[in-house]
């Protein structure tokens, strides 16, 4: 989940040598799309992410070698993925297009030559800003959600009970009904 996105797609958009900044929903939750008219710097981009605890790895090799009309239908253009440090199996299992849990993905624009930095988290986030020089600030946290005061209360003096049960209330007696006047 990434919060500011708003902020976020705005701070980017004119920053030189990004050629578009896009919100794009999934299932899974929100990601945030930077295509670059430029190509990336692998290299001053994976010193940064070692630096914060990450690796990047190849993804979809195999997929990627395949015809163009073929492998549109079997590869979504990914070409690297930023996540943790991973076991052999994972490695690859990345070969074939299986997709680990990361905080961000470098893509090929199928339709181009621009490559995309797609950021699933603020993590992944904050490696953009930092590969981009960017000062980062982190998101604001939610402002805490104001419970309204319950009613005042109101205290009744409690009423005396006794164990006698209620006295019958007299009924009041029936006035007589006033008599129609006398015809003369």
């Amino acid at each position: 989940m990434i919060p500011d996105l708003e902020r976020r797609l705005t701070e980017l958009r004119f920053i030189q040598g990004i050629e578009k900044v896009e919100h794009v929903p999934y299932q899974t939750g929100d990601q945030l799309w930077v295509r670059f008219n430029q190509p990336i710097d692998l290299g001053k981009l994976d010193e940064i992410v070692k630096k914060h605890g990450y690796v990047i790895t190849r993804f979809a090799s195999v997929p990627s070698r395949l015809p163009r009309g073929l492998g549109e239908l079997l590869w979504d253009g990914i070409t690297h993925v930023i996540a943790k440090r991973m076991s052999g199996w994972s490695r690859f299992t990345l070969k074939f297009g299986f997709e680990p849990d990361g905080i961000a993905k470098l893509a090929m624009d199928l339709h181009g030559s621009n490559q995309i930095f797609i950021a699933s988290d603020e993590e992944g986030i904050q490696l953009l800003y930092e590969y981009l020089g960017l000062k980062y600030v982190p998101p604001t946290p939610p402002a805490p959600a104001v419970k309204p005061a319950p009613p005042a209360k109101t205290t009744t003096p409690p009423v005396a009970r006794s164990n006698q049960p209620a006295a019958p209330q007299p009924v009041p007696a029936a006035k007589p009904a006033p008599s129609p006047p006398a015809n003369v």
